[in-house]
C-alpha cells in the first residue's frame, strides 16, 4: 500500500527531523512517497534527495500564504493509495501507517477521514506529552468567518469518534481526496480547516476522530506568513471573500461538493457559517450528528455570543477584609441569571483590592434574554453573604 505524505514548511521549520521520524516509524518504508513545499531563501536539503521525495522551494517572500502552498504540495500527488497530511515539526507514532491505514479501513465509510488535533511533542527533551490520550478537535466560537478551535482530550475514549470538523495538520484519508478536494490557493490561513470541512463532508466524506495518539507535533513558536508581508491583510481578504463565496454557494471553483448539501452539514455538525453560530451539542461535547427534532427547536439551541464590558461604583461594595470570593453574575431584566462568575484574589485582586472597578466578559447563551444587571454579591468567610448590589448596564 502507497501512502502520498503532503506537508510544507515555512523558513526551515524541523523539514528533515520530520521526514526522518515519518519514514523510521513507519513499517512500509517502501510504500511512502512525499510532496514537500519549502518556503526559504536556503537551497533544499541534501537529506530530500530521494526518488520519493518530491519537492518544490520557494523563496518566502514569495509565498501567497499557507493555502497556496498546500495547493503545490497536492499537486505533486500521483495516484499512490493514502494520503497523508501534516505539518514539520511533526512525530510519529511506530507502525503509525500500519495502525491508519486498518483503522480507515474498519470504519462504516468508504470515504472517511481520520483527523485529530495532533498531541503535543516537546522538542526540548524530545518528550511526547500524553502518549495514550489522543485530542479531538473542539469549537468554541465565531471568530470572523470561521470558528475557533482547540484540542480537547478524548479520555476513556476507546473507540473511533465522529467529528464535525478537520484539523489542517493531521488528516489521513484515501489518495483520492487530493484530487477530488484540492486546496483554494487563495484560502490564506484563518478559513483553511472550515473549507476543508465543509467541501470534505458534501464530497461524501465522513470525518473521524482516532482515539489513539498517532501524530504528535511541536506546537512552539514558528515562523508565520503575515510576519514577512506587509500586505498579508489583502491575501486574508480575499481569503474571507472566497470563503463567503463557498458558504454561499457562489464559488466558481473550489466550490461545495453534490453528494451533501450546506444545510446536510449544519444539521450533521451544528455549524452555521452563514450566521455563524454554533450549535448546544457542540458545547455539551456531544458527537455529531445533532440531535433535531424540529425547526423551533434547532433554532433555540444556537448559541449567542456576548462580549460585555461592565463597571460598578465602588462605594456600592460592601468591605471586609476576609473576602472568600464575590459572586459576579449577567442577569436579565427579570432577575434571571444568564451567566456567573465568582471572582476570587489569586486571579482578580484588583478588582476586590477596589483598583478597578470594570471587568469585559465573554459567555454564551442559548436564548433571547439580553444582558441588563450586573449583580455583586461578597462572600466573607466569617461573616458570609455581605450586601447584595445590583448595576444597570
Amino acid at each position: 500500500m502507497s501512502i502520498f505524505v503532503q506537508m510544507v514548511a515555512y523558513k526551515n521549520f524541523d523539514v528533515v527531523a520530520t521526514l526522518k521520524d515519518c519514514v523510521e516509524k513507519s513499517k512500509d518504508r517502501e510504500g511512502l512517497y512525499f510532496g514537500v513545499v519549502l518556503q526559504q531563501d536556503e537551497d533544499v536539503f541534501p537529506e530530500l534527495n530521494h526518488p520519493r521525495v518530491k519537492v518544490q522551494r520557494v523563496p518566502f517572500r514569495e509565498s501567497l500564504g499557507h493555502g497556496w502552498a498546500r495547493s503545490k504540495a497536492q499537486s505533486m500527488y500521483e495516484g499512490q493509495d493514502y494520503t497523508l497530511q501534516i505539518e514539520t515539526g511533526s512525530r510519529f507514532l511506530e507502525n503509525w501507517d500500519e495502525e491508519l491505514i486498518q483503522t480507515l479501513n474498519s470504519l462504516p465509510s468508504q470515504k472517511a477521514i481520520i483527523t485529530n488535533y495532533a498531541n503535543k511533542y516537546n522538542p526540548a527533551n524530545n518528550e511526547r506529552e500524553i502518549p495514550n490520550i489522543a485530542y479531538k478537535i473542539q469549537l468554541h466560537q465565531f471568530i470572523q468567518s470561521a470558528p475557533f478551535a482547540w484540542a480537547a482530550p478524548m479520555k476513556g475514549i476507546t473507540n473511533v469518534l465522529k467529528a464535525r470538523y478537520v484539523s489542517d495538520h493531521y488528516l489521513f484519508t484515501r489518495g483520492s481526496h487530493a484530487t477530488e478536494c484540492p486546496y483554494d490557493p487563495e484560502m490564506y490561513f484563518s478559513e483553511i480547516e472550515a473549507s476543508i470541512a465543509l467541501r470534505s463532508f458534501t464530497l461524501g466524506y465522513d470525518l473521524f476522530h482516532h482515539h489513539k495518539p498517532v501524530v504528535w507535533r511541536d506546537y512552539s513558536k514558528r515562523p508565520y506568513y503575515w510576519e514577512d508581508d506587509s500586505n498579508w491583510w489583502v491575501k486574508d481578504n480575499t481569503s474571507k471573500v472566497k470563503f463567503a463565496s463557498l458558504v454561499n454557494g457562489t464559488a466558481s471553483g473550489y466550490g461545495l461538493g453534490e453528494t451533501r448539501s450546506l444545510r446536510d452539514f449544519e444539521l450533521y455538525s451544528g455549524i452555521d457559517f452563514k450566521n455563524k453560530r454554533l450549535q448546544r451539542d457542540l458545547f455539551a461535547g456531544i458527537d455529531p450528528p445533532c440531535k433535531y427534532e424540529n425547526e423551533d427547536q434547532w433554532n433555540k439551541a444556537y448559541a449567542k455570543d456576548h462580549l460585555v464590558t461592565v463597571n460598578w461604583d465602588m462605594n456600592e461594595i460592601e468591605k471586609c477584609d476576609d473576602y472568600d470570593y464575590w459572586y459576579f453574575a449577567i442577569e436579565d431584566e427579570s432577575g434571571n441569571t444568564i451567566n456567573r462568575q465568582d471572582l476570587r484574589i489569586e486571579r482578580d485582586a484588583d478588582i476586590i483590592n477596589f483598583k478597578i472597578n470594570y471587568k469585559k466578559i465573554f459567555f454564551k447563551s442559548f436564548d433571547a434574554r439580553e444582558p441588563k444587571v450586573l449583580c455583586i454579591w461578597p462572600v466573607s468567610k466569617s461573616k458570609g453573604w455581605l450586601k447584595k448590589s445590583k448595576f444597570s448596564m
